[in-house]
């Protein structure tokens, strides 16, 4: 069996990052590193969003940034400029190019097309068995999501899932400096759900339909309220020119309890995705620095828990919007309504301090979240 220092199970986002990491930083240009990924990766099957005020790793290749954004409710609009922050989109097909160009240069690193069947952990090494072969090594770090492995009768999963067209219109219709960050004003259907708009230009833009829980529909279901919402928007002449589809997964499920001194999950397998958005990306940036600094420093995998007062904001959020029925959408209206976006922007991206989370905590239906941490306390469940 081929034996390495590194195995990075799958290469989506959070692999392809954490290669991306090792390649940039000369302390691991003497490990050898593999990467098990089962399917080609070459469409561009989604979109990676996130908003930043600062330079990363994704600013090469981002396709379109925005500085101004809009909220709506049935009741009231919020227009406002994102500065300091920018708004950023990268399409998938052309992160995968531009990490793969990346990984192929590095003399270090080998790809492999292949399913992952098992991992077989113990202390000293890892033994990764795919359909091509099996392969030791000291540290795996495994993006494979699994979730039939988990009861989650204590933290809820809570699916976010969606469908969007992206459609070029004849005439020139959108505002392209500015998304639609959220919109509410569509029928909720005692769920939440609202439409996210994005314009690439003045004739072009995608819209998409998205749900915090509910069950996942046909196609056509998605795509009629599509229809309805464009009608609504004044917008009748329009061909699609790309179609995408996902679920991501919302939990404050602690994947990260599996996590040993040689076996760590990442991505939306170690719960990186922002549980009360379905935000990943920035958040796989940021942790990933936190790896390299245990690796480089010798410090161990196990400690890494991801887990702090954001992590216990997200399961009383959580918690909240699975008991909504139907009504989560006055949640967002109310924090909104009541907040300073930027404030907002600043604290889902968990860079407030605790009196700006109080300002926060006081302008929505207090009661609601008490009710939950009640709930929470009394169960013993936090």
């Amino acid at each position: 069996m081929e034996k390495y220092d590194y195995i990075i199970c799958g290469g989506g986002a959070s692999g392809l990052l954490l290669a991306n990491a090792f390649i940039k930083d000369e302390f691991f240009n003497d490990k050898k590193i593999l990467i098990i990924e089962r399917e080609s990766k070459t469409l561009n099957d989604k979109t990676f969003s996130f908003w930043d005020n600062q330079s990363n790793v994704l600013d090469r290749i981002v396709f379109k940034s925005w500085e101004k954004a809009e909220f709506k409710d049935s009741e009231f609009t919020s227009s406002f400029n994102l500065s300091p922050y920018k708004y950023k989109m990268v399409r998938s097909d052309r992160f995968y190019s531009y990490m793969r160009k990346k990984i192929d240069r590095a003399s270090n690193f080998n790809y492999l097309n292949a399913n992952v069947i098992d991992i077989e952990k113990d202390s000293n090494r890892n033994n990764v068995k795919t359909d091509q072969g099996d392969f030791l090594c000291t540290i795996v770090f495994s993006s494979i999501y699994e979730p039939k492995k988990y009861d989650f009768k204590k933290y809820p999963l809570l699916n976010q899932h969606f469908l969007g067209w992206t459609i070029e219109t004849e005439n020139d219709l959108f505002d392209e400096n500015k998304i639609r960050f959220m919109d509410f004003s569509i029928e909720q259907h005692e769920e939440t759900r609202f439409m996210y708009v994005l314009p690439f230009s003045k004739n072009s833009a995608l819209f998409e339909y998205t749900f915090f829980g509910g069950d996942i529909m046909k196609n056509s279901e998605y795509e009629k309220e599509i229809k309805k919402y464009l009608k609504n928007e004044g917008i009748e002449h329009f061909k699609i020119v790309e179609r995408e589809k996902g679920v991501i997964p919302m939990t404050c499920y602690p994947f990260f309890n599996e996590n040993t001194d040689h076996f760590i999950k990442i991505g939306t397998s170690g719960g990186w995705t922002k549980p009360s958005t379905g935000y990943t990306v920035k958040n796989s940036i940021e942790k990933i620095d936190l790896i390299i600094e245990h690796l480089k420093q010798d410090k161990p995998l196990s400690k890494i828990k991801f887990k702090n007062r954001f992590w216990f904001y997200d399961v009383l959020f959580l918690d909240v919007l699975v008991d909504s029925r139907g009504k989560g959408s006055k949640v967002f209206s109310d924090l909104f309504r009541n907040n300073d976006p930027l404030l907002l922007f600043k604290f889902l991206g968990e860079k407030t301090n605790i009196f700006e989370e109080i300002r926060i905590f006081i302008s929505v239906n207090i009661i609601t979240f008490v009710k939950s941490l009640y709930k929470r306390i009394s169960n013993l469940s936090i």
